[in-house]
This record gives structure tokens, C-alpha cells and sequence, in this order.
């Protein structure tokens, strides 16, 4: 059975941009600008160029790593379950859930829920 498109660009933009830094592809996977949703329905816009500062931020200093737990997707919107750790900063896990709507075949809006300490089991 062959994986949603959205989903194929989720994984390769938590594998082959946050894992590995392949950061000028974000520019293929992402729209420009992204839409982060908040609680409290607080939104930011986020352009490539900020996309990249922030994700290498998180690999230059705090040495983000995520591993994906659960996806979840159909054509349009894909749903990741997700740990993340930190290996330059002694070892501190975080975890998440974010849910994604894909747009001209780029990652369009994220809604994601505040990141809470530890992973999922």
C-alpha cells in the first residue's frame, strides 16, 4: 500500500531536514510562509528563511534529534506522534503531537500542542 503524499513529506522533513540538516530542502517541502497554530489561536507565520534559522538553531546548539513514535496521514493532513531529545544538552527529552495540512504539496499550516518533558512510551 502506498503512503500518502503527506506523509512522505513529513517523514523526509523530520528525517532528511531536522535529523540530518539538509536544511535548503525545507525550501522544497514547506510552503513560504508556514502557519504555526497555538493554543489560544495564536498563529505565527514562519518564511523559509526563519524555517531554517529555527531548525538550525535546535541542531547547532541543543543537538535536536526526533524520532517519529506514530503517523498518521491521508492526502491532505498527516498527524505525527513524536520524541525528540536533545544530545548537547545533557540528554533532555521532550515530546509533542503535531498535526500538518499540506497545501500544493508543501507543508501548509501546523497545529501542535505545547511540548511537554519526557518521551512517549
Amino acid at each position: 500500500m502506498k503512503k500518502p503524499d503527506a506523509q512522505i513529506l513529513l517523514e523526509r522533513y523530520w528525517e532528511e531536514v531536522n535529523n540530518q540538516g539538509n536544511l535548503e530542502l525545507l525550501r522544497e517541502l514547506c510552503a513560504d510562509p508556514i502557519v504555526r497554530h497555538d493554543p489560544k489561536g495564536q498563529t505565527t507565520k514562519l518564511s523559509h528563511d526563519e524555517q531554517i534559522a529555527r531548525i538550525r538553531f535546535g541542531l547547532d546548539e541543543m543537538g535536536v534529534h526526533i524520532d517519529r513514535v506514530i503517523t498518521h496521514a491521508d492526502d491532505t493532513y498527516v498527524t505525527s506522534v513524536w520524541n525528540m531529545q536533545f544530545t548537547k544538552k545533557g540528554g533532555t527529552e521532550m515530546c509533542g503531537i503535531e498535526v500538518f495540512k499540506v497545501v500544493d504539496g508543501r507543508l501548509a499550516e501546523c497545529w501542535n500542542t505545547p511540548y511537554a518533558e519526557g518521551h512517549w512510551g
